[in-house]
């Protein structure tokens, strides 16, 4: 080699680390880096994303030119032509200046362009081989039960007539998809869009507004990802308690307030707890049963009637509402057509129809809303008061309902209340108590197509999510053991709401007592059993800013797995639980368990192996669940509901865990109700031969249990060795705490 040659060579090496630096920054363990019109990110040094193209209106954007940067910021600036821009005349040739800013966070990356003469923005990727998660509640593409949305073309706009060719008429969209290469991927536009995935080699994001705001979210797991997207769009909505307990309703309740009432003394007399009811349109004077907002006839005196649900039975009420008055002439602003929307971005009229409901409603104690009709016929061309671009309208009318209707109820009860809608769209999170998966069909089919929509709402971010259990569209009277499958999976959600007749009440009405002895006493079971598990989904609810959604998919907890990729019919609940219901007709279920050891809920003394596959029998009465090893956390009795008027004990709590092998550890943060929802955290360790389990007083009773391979040689409780208790053969060693003393338990062997 020459002199020349090597003098060469060697400056090019010395130089080409600050190269690199110089068009690169990095959050965590990712790595954005910008070279040759193209946008590379790295996690742990693998490429998770390739940006080959950024186009606004449809010209793509070329000789991009660092002109800003500092460690966490670049600043890329081009020059467009004129043409882009459909409102200048052909003959107006002067190139448009570009900026875009790529910024850098503790946990991601955020891409930003705000030019006013755009008015679509497009992004195009090399498909790396990843997959993908999340953008829509409907089964896009071609009604799949896979959430695996690889290979597909998924529409993100909540129009009901496109729903309408889907199952279930679900409409919660949101621009967030999550990739299997450990990142979240979020478009902040209420603008309608189009995904495509893998196809042809290439990903394309393309949404109808000219500004670039997206951002990416780097993390190992749904739980991780999502916390970086509420850190920016804000804390998912508080959620009460008595919302969590069974919640009962009929589509038509042509016998008034009185059937209300009668059903309630039945279920109350069979012992089956409700925690929440509420009733369905119609029950209101004026257009479509509704525009009044009021109480007619058939419920009239409601202060006496519902005076006796929230009082005499224990039972909070909720009532179905739509910020639609269907041809009545009501509000200042509102949208012509068949179904008259009130303009909400028209505060005047926003405040009337809130004052509305306070004055017809919350002046009751009426609690929470379903709201419904928010996709179906928004007429999208009227001019709103604030000029919402048009194609941002019918998103964007899905946030303001979940906010104006959060503010009304806020006013009154603060967090003590609870809403709930067929159609939402991101950032209703901290305005949404949760999502219910729109109008399933009485059928297996139904129920299967609907627990895929849940999975689907869990990737978006969106963490509560409750089926109409045994369905909405059909006839009322469905056979026991669908009805007790449903049951059995809708007590496993977020939103355990059951719906007692058919749409339109056809048919006969599914009440309890219509069944036979033994069915009523298995919907008794599930009932209990729902109750029983509410300190630990009042305690995940309101803790899902950083520990995740309630019903996690598989993939959301094994993005790198790929035996998760396709699973719809399984999901966590919570870190401890893996729930498996039963979907078919059939009297066993297979089960993918992942790597580490598993008990069966019910039957602790049955250990599984995970990582694979497995066979279990499922008998009519059982709810496959399974505890993972390394986990914690509680189950008891709360006093809510109509279960006051036959239990009368005072409430307990039950600490469960279950401890790792070898060197482990794992925690759950419990928010004690009782103690001003203080988050109180319990840990759990494990060291050789030794056991730890530790925590803050509590101000219930309390009893722990904790599985172990075997019986302990000692146990020692706050430094003083206590008696136990020890079962041989569920191998669950029982203990009790002292009341009002922080727990610290030491288990040796």
């Amino acid at each position: 080699m020459s002199f020349l040659r090597f003098l060469w060579v060697t400056v090019v090496c010395l130089i080409a680390p600050s190269v690199v630096f110089a068009n690169s920054i990095e959050s965590g363990e990712a790595l954005l880096r910008v070279a040759d019109n193209s946008i590379k990110i790295y996690r742990n040094n693998k490429p998770i994303l390739h940006v080959t193209k950024i186009a606004f209106n449809y010209k793509t954007v070329n000789n991009w030119v660092i002109t800003k940067r500092d460690d966490k910021y670049l600043q890329l600036s081009a020059s467009m032509p004129a043409a882009v821009d459909f409102h200048r005349s052909a003959e107006d040739n002067a190139p448009h200046p570009l900026t875009i800013t790529i910024t850098a966070s503790e946990n991601g990356f955020h891409f930003f362009a705000d030019e006013k003469w755009a008015t679509q923005v497009t992004l195009e990727f090399h498909y790396l081989g990843d997959h993908f998660f999340g953008l829509s509640e409907p089964l896009q593409p071609d009604n799949q039960l896979s959430p695996d949305l690889t290979g597909g073309m998924i529409t993100i706009d909540t129009v009901s007539h496109a729903n309408a060719l889907r199952e279930n008429y679900a409409s919660a969209f949101s621009a967030f998809y999550m990739s299997s290469f450990g990142y979240g991927a979020f478009f902040d536009t209420f603008a309608r869009g189009r995904y495509d995935f893998a196809i042809n080699g290439k990903n394309k994001i393309h949404h109808e507004t000219g500004t670039l705001d997206w951002h990416i979210f780097i993390g190992g797991d749904g739980r991780e990802i999502h916390k970086a997207y509420f850190d920016l769009i804000g804390s998912p909505k508080k959620i009460p308690l008595w919302a969590l307990g069974p919640v009962g309703w009929r589509d038509a309740n042509s016998g008034g307030a009185a059937e209300i009432i009668d059903d309630l003394q039945k279920m109350t007399d069979r012992k089956i707890p409700f925690t929440g009811w509420f009733v369905d349109r119609p029950y209101s004077d004026g257009a479509h049963e509704w525009s009044k907002m009021n109480f007619n006839k058939k419920f009239a005196n409601p202060e006496e009637w519902t005076k006796t649900i929230i009082d005499d039975f224990g039972i909070e009420f909720m009532t179905w509402v739509s910020p639609a008055t269907f041809g009545d002439n009501i509000f200042e602003k509102q949208f012509e057509g068949r179904y008259s929307y009130i303009d909400l971005s028209h505060q005047p009229s926003v405040k009337a129809y809130q004052n509305v409901l306070t004055n017809n409603q919350y002046q009751l104690g009426i609690k929470g809303h379903k709201i419904d009709r928010l996709d179906e016929r928004l007429p999208e061309y009227e001019l709103w008061h604030d000029n919402t671009p048009i194609f941002e309208r019918r998103n964007k009318y899905a946030y303001l309902s979940a906010k104006i209707h959060d503010q009304g109820l806020r006013e009154h009860f603060g967090d003590d209340q609870f809403t709930f809608a067929r159609t939402a769209f991101h950032r209703t999170q901290p305005y949404l108590s949760a999502i219910w998966g729109g109008d399933p069909r009485s059928t297996w089919e139904g129920m299967q197509a609907n627990f895929a929509n849940a999975m689907r709402s869990s990737f978006m971010g969106f963490p509560i999510w409750g089926t109409d259990v045994g369905g909405y569209l059909g006839e009322g009277f469905i056979p026991e053991d669908l009805y007790l499958r449903w049951m059995q999976a809708g007590s496993m959600t977020g939103l355990f709401e059951i719906k007692f007749d058919g749409s339109g009440g056809e048919g006969r009405d599914r009440m309890p007592w219509r069944y036979s002895e033994d069915f009523q006493k298995k919907l008794r079971a599930v009932c209990e059993d729902r109750m029983q598990l509410l300190p630990y989904l009042y305690s995940l609810a309101n803790t899902s800013h950083h520990n995740g959604v309630l019903m996690q998919p598989m993939a959301y907890r094994h993005l790198s797995d790929k035996n998760t990729w396709q699973l719809w019919d399984q999901f966590y609940l919570g870190d401890a639980l893996l729930v498996a219901p039963v979907f078919n007709e059939t009297l066993r279920r297979s089960v993918y368990l992942p790597i580490g050891e598993w008990r069966d809920f019910d039957d602790p003394s049955m250990l599984y192996k995970g990582g694979k596959r497995i066979e279990i029998e499922a008998p009519p009465e059982k709810l496959p669940r399974f505890v993972k090893r390394n986990s914690l956390f509680v189950s008891g009795h709360t006093r809510t509901g109509n279960t006051q008027l036959w239990k009368n004990h005072a409430e307990n709590l039950v600490l469960h865990a279950w401890p790792g092998k070898g060197r482990a550890e794992t925690a759950f943060e419990y928010i004690d109700r009782q103690d001003g929802n203080k988050k109180k955290v319990f840990q759990l360790k494990s060291f050789k031969k030794q056991i730890s389990l530790t925590g803050p007083s509590l101000t219930v009773s309390a009893v722990i249990e904790v599985l172990l391979d075997k019986k302990p040689k000692s146990v020692n409780l706050n430094g003083n060795k206590i008696e136990y208790e020890f079962d041989s053969v569920s191998k669950v060693l029982t203990t009790t705490p002292i009341k009002g003393k922080p727990i610290d338990i030491s288990i040796q062997y």
